[in-house]
């Protein structure tokens, strides 16, 4: 959350407001300013703020405003349930710099809010500028999902938002979308730290199983994940259709790699720090030597789901791309599995080691382009990125010792989280954050103790650093100005009509201009396809206001030919055609 995007989004959230409300809630055209008090505010007014078929009115804007020069802190008594796209932004108090936060308050009974959202189904909801944590005042730790939806077919949009201490109770997701369909996730440029359960395997982001499409879409960019329990993404059956995972950074996780999808079809990941990932070495069945077929960071494996009905997939339809990735364990990590070797308390014993950073079955996924064509893995390396060395060695030291804990204790760490900087003082009405440095964004991407920008050169395909760029934010700047499919807005105006022009140059080599008109906001996609109507690349994916757009498309790893382009947004489609000559 660099200043200057705090400072941008500071400045279009206040053009929708004319004033301060010292009111329970006042509205100003679209845009409804929730007050923080009483508790409950912000879940009593977005589900009173509906129309009498129980959805949220169309274009309404949530705003959590600061109500003086201290940090503002939203206490929910409640889910917020209502039906319909739900949009709350945060605004930064522009005295900290800090944004608001919303965490769970404490009823009468001494129990908390199971969730924080629950979308009804067919639903966006969209969260930016906004710090929620899951600690109470009391600071014991919230123990539900943020979560929960009620139906299928659901998009979330997160941007500069940090999520801390959900911790994902009984199951390993901060989103639940367990059994739900059509689940789209949009996340760019968030933290999710400490976000860790005593067992190993909680919480991951989601876990998208078991339906027929669980998940339609996921685009993580510019993300970092803090000492989290489990995956990623998790399935045990279909997954994901398209997954487009760049400039992450995932340092110190539990059980698991990254991703659990061997049935990957569509996916993308490069560009991304793994460090310290499953650490816990759990479970053990993935193991060679236990009888498994392997454990990977990033699992894959051939169609046993996809080749029948109702997909009718085969493995020259799978496009995955895995590149440019740096990959490492701490010696605090791997001395520990040394240790745990040593004593052999598990029962039958099995060697821990490190996991391999792809596990492919069969392995010749990863040689034989004429049953894979289109699986690409390439310039993946095992390197020590150079973190601080103090924060290394206690968030390291803290995962080695709840490691310990649950192997000695058979899968459990009996209440023992490896948490790093946790807001031991609950941020209040009241109170300054503790541990955040005062010049925090001058130094580092998030209002948080913690910097993950690190020493080595360790440079991605694009030409900036591995890893989340948040964490250097002068390298954030450049890429979102000039990065390969960079997207500019041609105007302010809004647009007629909703249109897709021809690109230029074409004939083209590598790189041509695409034109896209959006006459109303919503959320798009803009997919290029060969002639035998494969995916080779999604150029953008996301919600976009109503506006121009102009992208700079790259095909310079793609053979000369006829590709088409598409452009989706809601029930409109526009396809086009285009040649590649080098």
């Amino acid at each position: 959350m660099k200043s200057a995007i705090m400072s941008l989004l500071l400045v279009a959230v206040a053009s929708l407001v004319a004033a301060p409300s010292a009111s329970f809630a006042a509205q100003s055209a679209d845009t409804v300013v929730v007050s923080p008090l009483p508790p409950g505010n912000i879940n009593n007014v977005i589900n009173a703020d509906t129309t009498s078929t129980g959805f949220v009115k169309p274009n309404t804007v949530f705003l959590l405003k600061p109500t003086g020069s201290l940090d503002t802190v939203y206490y929910m008594t409640a889910p917020v349930s209502a039906k319909g796209n739900i949009t709350v932004v945060g605004y930064i108090n522009p005295t900290t710099g800090h944004p608001p936060v919303v965490a769970p308050s404490i009823a009468q009974d001494n129990s908390s809010i199971g969730y924080f959202f629950n979308p009804q189904g067919n639903d966006t909801l969209m969260l930016k500028g906004i710090y929620f944590l899951g600690t109470r005042t009391d600071s014991v730790s919230f123990t539900g999902r943020f979560a929960e939806p009620v139906g299928d077919s659901d998009v979330y949009i997160f941007d500069h938002c940090i999520f801390e201490n959900i911790s994902g109770a009984g199951t390993p997701n901060i989103v639940d979308t367990y059994n739900h369909d059509y689940e789209s996730f949009f996340i760019t440029n968030c933290e999710f730290r400490n976000n860790q359960d005593d067992n190993p395997q909680n919480p991951g982001f989601a876990w998208v199983d078991p339906g027929t499409y669980p998940c339609d879409t996921a685009k993580f960019v510019n993300n970092t994940f803090f000492l989290t329990g489990g995956y990623v993404l998790g399935s045990s059956g279909f997954g994901c259709k398209y997954l487009d995972f760049e400039h992450n950074t995932i340092f110190l996780s539990g059980q698991g790699g990254v991703f659990d999808m061997g049935q990957m079809t569509n996916a993308t990941i490069k560009n991304n720090i793994f460090y310290g990932v499953s650490a816990a070495a759990y479970p053990v069945a993935w193991n060679p030597t236990a009888g498994g077929w392997g454990s990977g960071l990033i699992l894959l494996d051939s169609l046993t789901t996809l080749n029948s009905s109702p997909y009718n997939l085969t493995e020259a339809d799978r496009h995955i791309t895995i590149t440019n990735n740096a990959y490492f364990w701490p010696s605090q990590i791997t001395d520990n599995w040394n240790n745990l070797n040593s004593a052999k308390i598990d029962t039958p014993y099995v060697p821990l080691r490190p996991p391999d950073f792809i596990s492919a079955y069969p392995a010749s996924m990863l040689t034989n382009k004429t049953i894979w064509p289109y699986v690409d893995v390439a310039n993946n390396d095992s390197v020590d990125p150079g973190f601080n060395s103090a924060l290394v060695q206690l968030a390291a030291g803290n995962m080695a010792a709840f490691v310990d804990t649950v192997w000695a204790h058979g899968g459990s760490a009996n209440g023992f989280r490896p948490y790093v900087y946790p807001l031991s003082d609950p941020p209040s009405l009241t109170s300054s954050w503790p541990n955040v440095p005062q010049d925090w964004a001058s130094k580092q991407g998030y209002p948080v103790p913690e910097n993950l920008a690190y020493t080595a050169n360790l440079v991605g395909s694009d030409g900036f650093s591995l890893g989340d760029l948040n964490w250097f934010p002068a390298q954030l700047k450049l890429w979102e100005e000039g990065k390969v499919n960079a997207v500019k807005t041609v105007g302010p105006q809004v647009p007629a009509k909703f249109s897709l022009s021809q690109n230029y140059p074409n004939p083209f080599n590598p790189t041509t201009d695409i034109k896209v008109s959006l006459a109303h906001a919503g959320v798009m996609s803009l997919t290029v396809y060969n002639v035998l109507g494969q995916v080779v690349q999604v150029v953008d994916q996301g919600y976009k206001p109503a506006g121009e757009y102009t992208y700079n498309v790259s095909m310079d790893r793609f053979a000369s030919g006829v590709y088409f382009y598409t452009l989706r947004q809601g029930t409109n489609e526009i396809t086009k055609k285009m040649l590649l000559l080098k």
